[in-house]
């Protein structure tokens, strides 16, 4: 018989200073993992079967946990990479608000934007989940009602034809 919300509620409470350790070891912030502990509870209602034992609840818990610490780690890498890119180190001369420089981002931008509304709506929806929202193949695949494997496929044509599009105007 599977357990009741209740049930799961109060496994996820007594499971809750574990979890905030672990999470802790991991992103190396204890608010950074309150607030990811927090997305824990709240997708407790959408468990997928509803588990059957507290073995089950905690073993769904920890692998949740891990996913949103490891998703978290990606978002902050590609955060500070497009930093680094775009706004380099402090010290160094500030080349990108020169007109010329200013006027190239921008061209970019519109090229980038003229081949998203290209996409065809579920592809730009994948799109945004995913790169966006910082959603997993996984999630994304279930918000949506496909298999991650479809999820997967789409983002390898949406991506193609994003670097298709970039490398055609780089070439021209």
């Amino acid at each position: 018989m599977a357990l009741s919300i209740d049930d799961i509620s109060g496994i996820y409470f007594c499971a809750r200073p574990q979890l905030q350790q672990f999470l802790v070891r991991r992103v190396h912030c204890p608010d950074t993992a309150a607030e990811l502990l927090q997305e824990v509870y709240l997708r407790l209602p959408h468990l997928k079967p509803p588990p059957q034992t507290e073995g089950e609840v905690r073993a769904w818990l920890y692998r949740v946990a891990g996913n949103l610490s490891i998703d978290h780690i990606r978002a902050e890498s590609r955060h500070a990479e497009l930093l680094e890119r775009f706004c380099g180190d402090a010290g160094e001369e500030d080349v990108t608000a020169a007109p010329d420089h200013v006027a190239m981002f921008c061209e970019e931008i519109q090229r980038v934007q003229a081949l998203l509304a290209q996409l065809p709506p579920r592809c730009a929806q994948i799109l945004r989940l995913n790169r966006l929202e910082g959603l997993t193949y996984a999630e994304v695949g279930a918000h949506l009602g496909i298999s991650r494997s479809l999820v997967e496929k789409e983002m390898v044509k949406i991506l193609d034809h994003l670097r298709a599009g970039l490398d055609d105007e780089d070439e021209a």
